[in-house]
C-alpha cells in the first residue's frame, strides 16, 4: 500500500471516531518525501517522552501543541509515525500515552474549556495530587542501532516504564498491530468501530528483525492479523 493510501484511510479513520465520540481531539497526517524514505506523520511531531514516565508539563504540553494523532475521550493520547521506502515499512514510532490524570477530573470538563486549560486550571486549584502518571508505552524500530555500542536497542522494540527496558519484538509492527493492542487491551467497547478499518492498514509485514541474542530474552512475538 502506498503511504498516500495509508494516510487516507488514517485519517478517515480518525474523523469518524471524532465524529463518533470516540476521540476528544484528531490531527490529519501528511506524507514527507525525503529521497527514497516516505514518512507519514502528524501535522506537528512529538517530542522525546521522559522514559519513566510523563509529566503534568509534558502531557500538557503535548495537548497544547497538538502533537498527537488522536486524544481519546479520557484524555489518552495515541501518537503515530512510521517511515516507507516505496511500499515497505522501515521504521515506527509509535505511543500509547494513558491519561495521567484522574478520570472523574477529565469527565467534569465543561465543554467551553480545552483540556489542556482545564487541567492546567485544577493543578492551580487542587495541586499535583490529580496527577498519576500510568507511563507511556512506546513502540519503536530505528535502524540506526549499530551492534558494536556495548548496550546495543533492538531494532524494533518495546519501551515501557522505564528507558532501560526496551523488549525486543519480532520485526517492524504495520500500524494496524499497535492500534489492535490499544483497542483489543485499553478500549475494547470501540474495538468493533475500530476492525471496520484495520484490514485496510494490515500491511503485509512479515520482516524479522529481531537478533539471535535477543531471541533467548523475554521478547514481543507478535503475528500480523
Amino acid at each position: 500500500m502506498k503511504p498516500s493510501a495509508i494516510v487516507g484511510i488514517l485519517d478517515r479513520f480518525l474523523v469518524e471516531g471524532l465524529a463518533s465520540g470516540i476521540f476528544l481531539a484528531v490531527q490529519t497526517h501528511k506524507v514527507d518525501e525525503g529521497g527514497p524514505t516516505s514518512v507519514v506523520r502528524p501535522q506537528n511531531r512529538i517530542g522525546m517522552i521522559t522514559n519513566g514516565g510523563i509529566t503534568p508539563s509534558e502531557y500538557i504540553a503535548v495537548l497544547d501543541g497538538n502533537t498527537y494523532s488522536a486524544v481519546f475521550q479520557d484524555g489518552s493520547i495515541i501518537y503515530m509515525e512510521c517511515s516507507f521506502e516505496g511500499r515497505t515499512l522501515t521504521d515506527h514510532r509509535y505511543l500509547f500515552i494513558p491519561c495521567p490524570f484522574d478520570a472523574s477530573l477529565v469527565s467534569q470538563r465543561p465543554d467551553h474549556f480545552s483540556l489542556a486549560d482545564w487541567l492546567r486550571d485544577s493543578i492551580e486549584l487542587e495541586g499535583k495530587d490529580v496527577f498519576s502518571s500510568r507511563g507511556a508505552f512506546r513502540f519503536d524500530c530505528a535502524r540506526n542501532v549499530s551492534e558494536e555500542v556495548k548496550d546495543p536497542h533492538p531494532v524494533s522494540h518495546l519501551t515501557i516504564g522505564s528507558g532501560d527496558c526496551r523488549l525486543p519484538l519480532r520485526g517492524p509492527m504495520p500500524v494496524s498491530s499497535f492500534l489492535n493492542l490499544v483497542f483489543d487491551n485499553f478500549f475494547r467497547p470501540y474495538r468493533q468501530f475500530w476492525l471496520q478499518f484495520a484490514p485496510y492498514l494490515n500491511l503485509d509485514q512479515s520482516e524479522v528483525t529481531i537478533r539471535q541474542s535477543e531471541e533467548i530474552l523475554h521478547h514481543i512475538n507478535w503475528e500480523p492479523r
